[in-house]
This record gives structure tokens, C-alpha cells and sequence, in this order.
């Protein structure tokens, strides 16, 4: 019995830490990060920022 318990235990805490996993790890974020961090750099360097980077600032600031 405490066996078959333990057992029950360890899947939950298996498939909670999978669902928090999923739920924390967007793909849309990672992407919006890596454009900030390319804006930042270009930026750094006085290079010319593509149409698409400079619209980041405007979006982030319209969803707030």
C-alpha cells in the first residue's frame, strides 16, 4: 500500500513540474526577447534598426 502511494506521489509531482514547465516556457516570448536584445545591440553599435525592431518599443508601450 505505502508502495502504490508513493507511487501516485511521484506521477503528480512529475506531471505538475511538466504542466509549470509548459505553462512558463512560451514560445512568443523567447522570440519578443531575442528581438529586444538584437534592438539593444544594433543600437549599441549606431547601426540602422529595421522596420520591425523599431515597432517593438511602440508595442510594448501600447500594451502597458
Amino acid at each position: 500500500m505505502l508502495n502504490s502511494f508513493l507511487f501516485q506521489v511521484i506521477i503528480f509531482i512529475i506531471a505538475s513540474s511538466f504542466i509549470i514547465y509548459l505553462l512558463n516556457t512560451k514560445p512568443y516570448k523567447t522570440n519578443i526577447s531575442n528581438k529586444k536584445l538584437l534592438k539593444n545591440l544594433l543600437e549599441s553599435f549606431d547601426l540602422d534598426l529595421p522596420d520591425e525592431l523599431k515597432e517593438i518599443n511602440n508595442r510594448s508601450t501600447n500594451s502597458q
